[in-house]
């Protein structure tokens, strides 16, 4: 796929060499130059980039670098921007940083080949991790959209069974319901509290009266009754005992005729007229079953049979949610009590170089805040000779090896320490990561 740059650069001789460079560099790279401000600004109105290289100085009477990169900020919050030089400036480099810039380089007239290689790494590095971040939203996006139109499908069946205002008017309200239970969800952190809220939406559905959700104690491998909402307490085990079944692996409808077929009708539940018995699956064993009753209607309606299929299906998405945030945390927290006991500098970062973590020896020794931290990147504090040794680095250590780097290190307030440092690869779940392992060698 191709990475569209914008080159913006008063200086047609580097305009110039970025062209020749970096798509000698990478192939994939297409060029669109601007030599003024206000050119670079229409451009951008009217064209789409995927990563932006500009100059800071672009004459006396022209925007900066800068100028441009809080403009660009303003309606392009991810797109990658790398601020260029022409000498050394630490102010405009915090600046640029603090603005939102994703790099900054100083320009060398003796070695463009060098420089232009580091501006092509870095747009690489930059745009693969934001498209990789794009493919999972579209994922997600793509996951509402088939939910949606499944949605949609059922309002279309509805509306062909159902003629009447009155009872388009209860599909809208159960629609209505389920969204608000997935947003209401989103927010819940606590399975107890979300379990209570599903269960009140489902007996609000029309035809429904009553219902308990019963979850499974491991321990016993009985299912309990964990929420209520007027059903009775051995509503699910004596089903399972008239009925002769050991377990519910597929959702299951009674109308007033079947439960009627059953012996010994009262140890269902008094006056139960239809019911639904739907199982709750996580990583396909199940783990809940949801009883829903209804004392009224003879059957369950087509209507409410979909909901709460539904509603299962969100029961399982948010218990495995609960258990993965729970075990990343959980995992998160162990490792990051174990580093803060270190008298070692210890460093977490993502496969970008993105820093996720440091233990309390890192902040103390270097001065920089638990707050600000975690805005940086790997090459804004740990300095090695060339800049594509820390891709190689990355690269080897992701492969498996582990590896003992000397390098040194910048405190917030700019000054050099040496390091040695271990470096070694770390997963947790659904995450790849580094550690970085620092001390300072016995002879500093």
């Amino acid at each position: 796929m191709k990475i569209r740059v914008l080159v913006i650069d008063d200086d047609e001789d580097l305009l110039f060499l970025a062209q020749k460079f970096l798509t000698k560099e990478d192939d994939r790279f297409e060029l669109v130059s601007a030599n003024t401000d206000q050119e670079a600004l229409q451009i951008l109105e009217e064209e789409e980039f995927d990563a932006i290289v500009c100059d800071h100085y672009l004459g006396p009477h022209s925007m900066t670098g800068l100028d441009l990169l809080e403009w660009v900020r303003e309606g392009h919050p991810q797109i990658p921007f790398i601020i260029l030089t022409g000498r050394s400036q630490e102010a405009v480099a915090i600046r640029a940083l603090n603005l939102g810039a994703d790099y900054y380089l100083k320009k060398g007239t003796e070695d463009f080949k060098e420089l232009f290689s580091q501006i092509a790494h870095r747009i690489k590095t930059e745009v693969e991790s934001r498209r990789t971040e794009e493919a999972l939203e579209n994922a997600y996006a793509e996951l509402e959209h088939r939910v949606a139109e499944r949605t949609a499908e059922l309002q279309e069946i509805n509306a062909k069974l159902l003629h009447e205002i009155k009872e388009r008017e209860k599909i809208e309200i159960s629609l209505l319901l389920q969204r608000e239970l997935g947003n209401t969800l989103c927010r819940t952190g606590n399975l107890t509290e979300a379990l209570d809220k599903i269960l009140k939406t489902a007996v609000q559905l029309e035809g429904i009266d009553s219902g308990g959700i019963y979850q499974l104690d491991n321990s016993t491998g009985q299912f309990d009754l964990s929420s209520n909402q007027g059903i009775s307490t051995h509503f699910l085990h004596s089903y399972l005992k008239l009925s002769g079944k050991q377990i519910i692996d597929r959702p299951v409808f009674l109308t007033k005729s079947e439960i009627c077929a059953l012996t010994t009708i009262s140890e269902l539940n008094e006056d139960t007229n239809a019911a639904a018995i739907l199982p709750v699956f996580f990583e396909e064993e199940v783990v809940a079953i949801l009883c829903l009753v209804s004392h009224d209607y003879d059957e369950i309606p087509l209507m409410d049979k979909q909901a709460l299929e539904a509603i299962s299906i969100q029961i399982g998405a948010y218990m495995a949610r609960v258990k993965a945030e729970t075990s990343y945390n959980e995992s998160q927290s162990e490792l990051m009590n174990i580093f803060d006991s270190l008298d070692e500098l210890f460093l977490l970062t993502d496969k970008s170089a993105r820093i996720v973590g440091v233990n309390d020896t890192f902040l103390s020794s270097l001065g920089y805040s638990s707050k600000t931290i975690t805005k940086k990147n790997l090459q804004d504090i740990y300095k090695f000779e060339h800049l594509g040794d820390l891709s190689e680095i990355i690269q080897k250590v992701m492969e498996g090896e582990v590896l003992q780097v000397k390098h040194q290190a910048l405190t917030r307030k700019g000054k050099s320490i040496h390091l040695l440092t271990h470096i070694l690869r770390a997963e947790l779940p659904g995450r790849e990561l580094l550690y970085f392992i620092s001390s300072k060698p016995e002879s500093q």
